[in-house]
């Protein structure tokens, strides 16, 4: 997938803005607050439907009702529109629903609160597993959807019946929850092997030594995991009703890395942590292009100032053949490092068109 152009109406801080993309490296320069990182959020936004930082609403520029990102590659266009609460993708101006839509733009995000997998909010980790999973698997991304309508179900019962009314009414949603939950149960423990698999191996590479690494999912429920989940929610109803939510699920759900056989948020230290991040996002990369067929686009957001000289050069080489996108403030400096082709966009202007 070779994006050649970019265009966004009332997004963030771009009124009307099109941008031509290189087919190697195009470097996104201009000060802080030009625009730089709304650019690469309106592609991450085009590919994933979602933003990896704000709310869909909070994405339409100010004083504007809605927004709308266009991308094209040699022979197709991609439209996704926002306005009155509902999004509208389209495919040539044939309109698609969101599973037919997400995984035809892969892409591979790198950006400075990557460290928060690590020792963040768990919400964090599940959407970097279900980001991953969605983009590679329309499958999955049935399932979640499902998964999340359910759930909302079975919350709304939650709210103003008492445990000796809802009994009968809520069994029925509590199996389609369970089934549901043991699929993303079933694909996150797969994805998280096959990551644990490729991480020591990635971090080595780029730090020169060998690190034991290990990923452990922790499931809302003891024992196995099919046979529980159900058991489980029958007997947990009467705390349900009282939070007013399900309180056991793979929406409330995390995984731990484990580091030298340690936590990691113990015994790493801030460089090690970022290599580690680095090895993951890496990981990711070639998980994705495996599944799919399709190199990811690369969007780097000011990812060199965070990073010493010898991994800025292994993470250079390793995404040589790639079409990557890199913001930055100093071009002088990170063009000096870029042996392909590559263009550069300024955004001070634009941003503000």
């Amino acid at each position: 997938m070779m994006l050649r152009e970019l265009e966004l109406t009332n997004f963030r801080s771009y009124e009307t803005a099109r941008f031509a993309l290189h087919p190697d490296v195009t470097l996104v320069v201009g000060p802080n607050a030009s625009g730089k990182t709304n650019l690469l959020e309106g592609l991450y936004v085009l590919a994933s439907t979602r933003s990896f930082r704000a709310k869909d609403r909070d994405l339409v520029r100010h004083g504007e009702d809605y927004f709308r990102i266009v991308g094209r590659t040699e022979d197709t266009e991609y439209a996704l529109g926002y306005g009155d609460g509902e999004k509208k993708i389209t495919h040539d101006g044939v309109k698609r629903t969101l599973v037919g839509h997400v995984g035809q733009i892969q892409v591979t995000l790198f950006e400075p609160t990557d460290l928060e997998l690590v020792a963040g909010a768990p919400e964090g980790r599940r959407r970097y597993l279900d980001f991953l999973l969605s983009q590679t698997d329309r499958a999955y991304l049935r399932t979640l959807q499902q998964y999340r309508r359910v759930l909302k179900q079975r919350n709304a019962l939650l709210d103003g019946f008492d445990v000796g009314r809802i009994r009968d009414q809520i069994f029925g949603w509590d199996v389609k929850l369970a089934e549901l939950a043991v699929e993303i149960y079933g694909a996150r423990g797969r994805l998280l092997a096959v990551l644990a698999e490729a991480t020591p191996l990635l971090y080595r590479d780029i730090a020169g030594e060998s690190v034991e690494v290990a990923f452990e999912y922790l499931p809302s429920v003891t024992g196995v995991y099919e046979e529980q989940f159900l058991e489980t929610l029958a007997r947990n109803l009467t705390r349900d009703l009282a939070a007013g939510f399900t309180t056991i699920g793979p929406h409330r759900e995390d995984f731990k890395i484990h580091f030298k056989n340690n936590d990691i948020t113990r015994v790493a230290s801030r460089g090690e942590t970022r290599t580690l991040v680095l090895a993951m996002k890496l990981a990711e990369l070639g998980y994705a292009e495996e599944r799919t067929g399709i190199r990811p686009l690369l969007l780097l957001d000011d990812v060199f100032s965070e990073l010493d000289r010898q991994r800025r050069g292994y993470l250079l080489n390793r995404l040589e053949g790639y079409q990557t996108l890199v913001t930055t403030t100093d071009a002088d400096a990170i063009t000096k490092e870029f042996r392909t082709a590559h263009q550069l966009i300024a955004t001070e202007a634009a941003a503000h068109a």
